[in-house]
């Protein structure tokens, strides 16, 4: 058993995530009562009863999703005595999976995700491009109808999700162009804009180009260690080595479009054979249903997922507390 932690990003947060975590256990509390402190005020009240709308804009969303989802690997970690062989973070899932990893410190997580979400949505606000998913249509149909298009309107593929699941953003007209030649071929474009959780902005695209001196600064700031356990970056689709590569990762995310696919053969090839997502829903286990070679996905949002990923944790894997320690 090798085991992968999937690390959600932002459009997965809901009212009410982590409830059972935060009325039940001190240290669940402790965390989210930590992110409230650096971001001044109360994150808690906010993912239990505060509005869905104040909760889905990026400089709410995105250190609330890092704290659900540090809340439920913390829980399950200290239940189980295990760490995970690897971890894979959607992109602002990267940064909850380096926190995860002891590679930033919870706090600088927070606080760089509220900053990082603040600048991402300056972009919807400027109307800066626009942005949408494709379904139904294979990777290489995708990248030639985008070819077809960028001599005359900028759109990029920024997202490989699954292999029949891409995000792409670009320009209004040439999202527009997208969208027709993607019918033509049999599959479905459907922009962001018609999709609640979703920002519609061109983020892991150049249109994002206009935040990067800011992103640059605020990550000049932060410390990182060397992670416990392995990443694969999703900006290369290769897996991070020392503390000194996470820094150009982080300033260059939202240029790089999200390699998901690529991260996640890229850990296969290495073992990883059981999966665990990381986050409130279950976005990314729904994004494995995709794949026909992945199988062995639990999510920690479920608890009887997680009571049998616990289980399953007790014959299949040593403490890392014990002589064996991962």
């Amino acid at each position: 058993m090798t085991l992968c932690a999937l690390f959600p990003g932002q459009g997965s947060q809901y009212i009410g995530m982590c409830s059972d975590l935060l009325n039940t256990e001190p240290e669940s509390r402790r965390i989210f009562a930590e992110a409230s402190e650096v971001l001044g005020f109360d994150l808690r009240a906010l993912v239990l009863a505060g509005s869905l709308e104040q909760l889905t804009q990026s400089e709410y969303a995105q250190p609330a999703v890092l704290a659900a989802s540090y809340t439920l690997f913390e829980s399950f970690t200290r239940r189980s005595g295990i760490l995970p062989d690897y971890a894979i973070g959607h992109s602002l899932g990267e940064i909850t999976a380096l926190v995860a990893a002891g590679a930033l410190k919870f706090a600088d997580g927070v606080r760089f995700t509220a900053a990082r979400g603040a600048l991402m949505h300056r972009a919807v606000r400027e109307q800066r491009g626009r942005a949408g998913i494709v379904v139904d249509i294979g990777q290489e149909d995708l990248e030639h109808i985008v070819a077809s298009i960028r001599d005359l309107h900028y759109v990029s593929i920024s997202g490989y999700n699954s292999p029949n699941q891409f995000v792409v953003a670009g320009e209004a007209q040439g999202l527009r162009l997208l969208d027709e030649k993607v019918d033509q071929a049999g599959g479905e474009f459907i922009p962001f804009r018609m999709m609640p959780m979703k920002a519609d902005a061109p983020y892991h695209s150049e249109l994002m180009h206009f935040i990067q001196p800011e992103i640059e600064e605020i990550v000049s700031g932060l410390s990182f260690s060397a992670p416990e356990f392995a990443i694969c970056s999703t900006v290369h689709g290769e897996l991070i080595h020392q503390a000194e590569d996470i820094p150009k990762l982080l300033t260059a995310q939202l240029l790089q479009p999200i390699r998901w696919i690529q991260a996640l053969a890229q850990v296969q090839l290495r073992g990883a054979n059981v999966w665990m997502d990381v986050g409130p829903g279950q976005s990314v286990k729904n994004m494995l249903g995709e794949y026909d070679n992945l199988m062995n996905v639990y999510s920690l949002d479920d608890p009887q997922e997680q009571s049998r990923l616990l289980e399953r944790c007790k014959t299949e894997f040593q403490p890392f507390g014990g002589g064996g320690a991962r």
